[in-house]
């Protein structure tokens, strides 16, 4: 059996979230000093490849310590939707089912390849606005159709969030993009983009109990449209609503 890692790499210099503070690591001790290395890590649980627990968007969702594992590993999909997906498209769900290599099945894991992942930090291709900023997302019928009728276990994505980009705080904190978003459509953002699905693929997945997997990336082309045995393997946290992990993929030779 060979182990596809499709998790990004992780360092204290990668971008956060804008609303969030910068990753700090501290030495505690080190090889010269004390004849060995330990480190003290400050961070947000929501930068990097990480799972968000249902309670991270609904209070009476579950945490980290309440998800058996046996709901983060299973057979799934990872549906390749490069051909499709540029700077801030709204994918459909019959976009997503044309892209699915076969059915998507009860009880499935989803997984959205974009191709975004190419922007991410650890990239040779680093766009931290394009990962951030301008990056695509599904649209709320897509959620709905995976949550209602498949019963998927986990959804994940090579996305800084599934939600649309500007569904989330960048739609606040970046006003600029929203003026270049309009002029790109040649319509107000409420008309394409309206405020009443803002996050509405977190607060979808939280009410229902399905974690998100969000920020993978790794060897994900080496599985594009493929089924696959996938893991996510974040902390058994008691508490937690989110945590930094690894997630793979278990190819059979």
């Amino acid at each position: 059996m060979r182990v596809i890692d499709l998790t990004q790499p992780w360092g204290d210099r990668m971008p956060t979230w804008p609303q969030f503070a910068s990753i700090e690591v501290t030495d505690i001790t080190t090889h010269h000093r004390d004849r060995k290395s330990t480190m003290l890590v400050k961070t947000n649980m929501h930068t990097g490849t990480h799972v968000d627990a249902p309670s991270h968007y609904c209070e009476t969702g579950k945490h980290l310590g309440e998800i058996p594992i046996e709901d983060l590993v299973g057979t799934g999909l990872v549906i390749d939707l490069r051909p499709i997906t540029d700077r801030w498209r709204l994918y459909t769900l019959k976009e997503v089912l044309d892209a699915a290599p076969e059915p998507i099945r009860e009880g499935d894991i989803v997984v959205l390849y974009t191709g975004w992942e190419r922007y991410n930090w650890a990239q040779p291709t680093r766009d931290d606005v394009m990962y951030f900023d301008r990056h695509p997302g599904p649209h709320p019928e897509v959620i709905d159709y995976l949550v209602d009728e498949k019963k998927i276990k986990w959804i994940g994505a090579d996305l800084a969030s599934i939600d649309h980009s500007l569904f989330t705080r960048v739609r606040w904190m970046r006003p600029d993009l929203v003026e270049e978003y309009e002029a790109m459509t040649g319509k107000p953002i409420e008309e394409t983009l309206p405020m009443k699905w803002f996050e509405y693929i977190h607060y979808k997945t939280a009410r229902n109990n399905v974690c998100m997997v969000e920020n993978m990336g790794g060897d994900l082309a080496k599985v594009a449209g493929r089924r696959v045995t996938l893991g996510a393997f974040p902390w058994r946290w008691v508490g937690g609503e989110g945590s930094i992990c690894r997630v793979v993929a278990f190819l059979e030779d």
